[in-house]
């Protein structure tokens, strides 16, 4: 039997282990969830950007020095170990590159269409942890927590409907977090999103993406009506789905695979949500599977000792 782990460490090993999973072939795919594979399991590019975000942030708050962890990854792969899969998508490429030529903080993210992307959803997971553990479940109601989270967001994707569907993942995690039913942890998290996101103008017309996911019915849909596009609101969309849908970490991902043939992050995501929800066993011991584990089992160490993402420490200030 596999110790008993943190929540950051369920976050985090479930994130590995989702994304590993998403690389394999499906034959293996369902020979690793039966228990009939000890597949060597090689994550990439969304586990080494969350490992990233939870490094800096283990170091306290200082948005530039999320922004050196990135440049870290991107420049000398750190949290990018050989024999991992890395693969820089073309917003976050980009801002790192105008961060490095105009060294303007603020400016380096992109700010277009192409920048509401799934991309950013994975690397933001540690931060509403992080958010939950410092300020607690009604961080919605703290200014300073919403900008430090779309902050961090807008590092690379700047883009309005991105920080909103950031803004909502983070919302529902937080609910989770708080102990709630998945179900009810994503009808709170929407509801206060939508209060929330409705009061600032600039955010209005990016709700429309989230009607559906608002709908009551929603869990009922088929699979493939969600369709998915590379923005963030569609995987969102399939990620809510594939929770709302299961009973357990192993049905949650096997669920999340509908999607993740043609897409990793969707599996990426349920599995580390779901790792935190249902704290199965099974995620620590595919861990033991996990490429350059080692790497990973640092960050989470750093983080535990920070005690920055331990749910009894709960400051009232981000640093």
């Amino acid at each position: 039997m596999v110790k008993k782990g943190s929540t950051i460490q369920f976050l985090l090993k479930g994130m590995a282990v989702g994304e590993s999973i998403a690389y394999l072939p499906v034959r293996e795919q369902e020979k690793l969830l039966r228990g009939e594979s000890d597949h060597e399991l090689r994550w990439g590019t969304q586990t080494s950007l969350a490992l990233t975000t939870t490094a800096s942030l283990s170091r306290g708050y200082q948005l530039a020095d999320v922004m050196i962890h990135l440049q870290n990854w991107y420049k000398k792969r750190q949290y990018a170990p050989m024999g991992t899969i890395q693969d820089v998508d073309v917003v976050t490429k980009q801002a790192l590159e105008n961060y490095t030529k105009n060294r303007d903080i603020l400016a380096a993210g992109i700010g277009t269409d192409d920048a509401d992307s799934e991309n950013i959803l994975s690397r933001m997971l540690p931060v509403s942890l992080y958010l939950y553990h410092q300020v607690g479940v009604s961080f919605i109601n703290d200014e300073p927590a919403m900008l430090m989270l779309h902050r961090i967001a807008g590092l690379t994707h700047n883009d309005e409907g991105a920080l909103v569907s950031v803004g909502m993942l983070s919302l529902i995690v937080s609910q989770i977090l708080d102990g709630h039913l998945i179900s009810d942890a994503v009808e709170n998290g929407l509801a206060f999103g939508f209060e929330y996101y409705s009061r600032h103008q600039v955010f209005v017309n990016e709700l429309t993406a989230f009607y559906d996911l608002n709908l009551p019915d929603f869990s009922n849909i088929p699979a493939d009506k969600i369709e998915l596009n590379g923005k963030a609101s569609p995987t969102l969309e399939a990620v809510i789905w594939s929770l709302l849908n299961s009973d357990s970490y192993t049905q949650a991902v096997e669920k999340s695979l509908i999607h993740g043939h043609s897409n990793s992050i969707v599996p990426t995501l349920v599995s580390a949500i779901a790792a935190i929800y249902y704290k199965d066993d099974l995620v620590l011991e595919f861990g033991q599977n996990l490429v350059s584990k080692r790497v990973i089992t640092t960050v989470i160490g750093q983080a535990e000792r920070s005690s920055r993402f331990n749910l009894l420490n709960k400051p009232t200030n981000l640093g």
